[in-house]
């Protein structure tokens, strides 16, 4: 079973105890979980024994843990299950290549925490990183490029952007972003 895991370490003690938080939530994960949420923290994981499944529905039920559906699109739609989330870096940008900047550059300068949907449609759709649609005083201007009357219904955007011609690419970048640790699943 493919999965990948959410949440942020705050105490990294070894690789068998770790203190995982999400959303004000805090556990402590020994043993196969700890293992298990390792193997997914940079990018999807599979779950094969029986012993290892028990433990990933348990992960799921502590929502430290994504599975994914078995469908065309199951890394994008898992994807949207979580919040992409930039890491603190230095340097944020150093080492990334040109689409890698971009998407980080949306994630990081947008103003508001976009959804893999979203940032998605504005990958695909070529958007330019323009100051009047970064930061917080132009939220509202990047929404309204976002949302339109096409898209701003419920599940909308998401069910267009799975279809989206850059869709493989955008979920290509964030599982990169995830691997080089320049963003984190929550």
């Amino acid at each position: 079973m493919k999965y990948i895991s959410i949440g942020a370490v705050v105490n990294e003690g070894t690789e068998y105890i770790l203190d995982v938080c999400r959303c004000g939530n805090c556990f402590q994960l020994v043993g196969e979980l700890a293992a298990l949420w390792i193997n997914g923290r940079r990018g999807f994981a599979d779950a094969e024994s029986p012993t290892e499944r028990k433990a990933l529905s348990q992960l799921e039920r502590m929502g430290l843990a994504i599975m994914a559906d078995g469908s065309d699109a199951e890394e994008y739609r898992t994807l949207n299950h979580a919040t992409l989330v930039p890491a603190d870096w230095k340097h944020p940008y150093r080492g990334l290549r040109k689409q890698e900047r971009i998407a980080l550059r949306w994630l990081r300068e947008a103003g508001l925490v976009l959804s893999m949907a979203e940032l998605t449609f504005l990958m695909d759709r070529g958007i330019e990183l323009r100051e009047e649609l970064l930061g917080k005083e132009n939220i509202h201007a990047l929404v309204h490029t976002i949302y339109n009357s096409e898209t701003i219904c419920d599940n909308i955007l998401e069910n267009q952007m799975e279809a989206a011609a850059s869709q493989r690419d955008t979920v290509r970048i964030v599982l990169s972003l995830l691997k080089k640790q320049r963003i984190v699943l929550l």
